[in-house]
């Protein structure tokens, strides 16, 4: 871990103990601390914890709270803000901050591509917490999508609600089916390939199969097809470390696209999330 990472994660625990420890300040303190994990907690209405962290971050930078900043800067990317979206934060605090937020800009720029840089290696949910998740994405879909026919809706809906609800997703779309290749259509992330050729990438290999797919490693696929790259693996984010492919087939048994989701965590998909995804496509497909 960078030093500058667990330097600030040490010495905020530590401080935060002295404060508690303190016997004039600690029912005080302790009612703050409680109110503070009170307020972004998810709690099934209203904004979900990555809507909130989004706000927080925001927040910290124009009030100019250094330390705000890097704990939400560490929350917003546990729960999956990718780079795009932080920029847009950025932006936005310093329209409403002013000039004056531009020094802590900098400082919390550094701060992101320092926790990007870092690895983290297992999957964020167990399996219980992820099939609540997904119980939860799939009631949301069902209140949405009912009576809706039209394609292009039905994945764009299915993109925002995956990606909103499951934090370890980083990159959500779909790639349709063409004559001769895959082509990108709805999805939510940075930019996707624009064409894939079947047989080729895990896309491609799911929709020529017809079969799920879940890579676990993307860089250990990466070094296994040395020599012929591209036909296991194809690279549109190097900052992926995992991959699920599900291959999106009609009532008329036609495959229509594969829909892919992107992982910043390595190990982050099992069969909990290839048994809820296949299911979800069967449903609305």
């Amino acid at each position: 871990m960078n030093n500058k990472i667990q330097n600030f994660r040490e010495e905020r625990n530590k401080l935060n103990e002295r404060i508690l420890a303190k016997e004039n300040n600690a029912s005080i303190m302790k009612r703050i601390y409680g109110l503070d994990t009170f307020a972004y907690m998810e709690r099934g209405t209203g904004l979900n914890s990555k809507q909130k962290e989004i706000i927080g971050l925001a927040t910290s930078m124009v009030l100019r709270c250094d330390d705000c900043i890097k704990y939400h800067l560490e929350k917003c990317f546990e729960l999956g803000v990718a780079n795009d979206e932080m920029m847009d934060i950025f932006g936005i605090a310093n329209v409403v901050g002013g000039t004056i937020v531009i020094p802590h800009t900098r400082r919390a720029i550094e701060y992101w591509e320092l926790l990007n840089n870092e690895r983290p290696l297992p999957s964020p949910f167990d399996r219980e917490t992820k099939e609540k998740r997904y119980k939860e994405v799939t009631q949301s879909l069902k209140s949405l999508l009912e009576g809706i026919e039209n394609q292009t809706s039905v994945m764009a809906t299915i993109n925002e609600v995956l990606i909103s609800s499951i934090p370890y997703f980083y990159w959500v779309g779909f790639y349709l089916a063409e004559e001769k290749h895959l082509t990108v259509g709805p999805y939510q992330g940075t930019h996707g390939c624009l064409f894939i050729r079947y047989g080729e990438g895990v896309c491609g290999r799911a929709a020529t199969t017809r079969q799920s797919i879940i890579v676990k490693d993307i860089q250990k696929l990466n070094d296994y097809q040395t020599g012929n790259i591209g036909k296991l693996h194809i690279t549109c984010d190097p900052r992926c470390k995992s991959e699920i492919v599900v291959p999106v087939i009609n009532r008329n048994n036609k495959l229509i696209a594969v829909f892919d989701i992107d992982s910043l965590h390595i190990n982050a998909f099992d069969e909990v999330d290839k048994h809820y995804l296949e299911e979800i496509i069967k449903i609305y497909f």
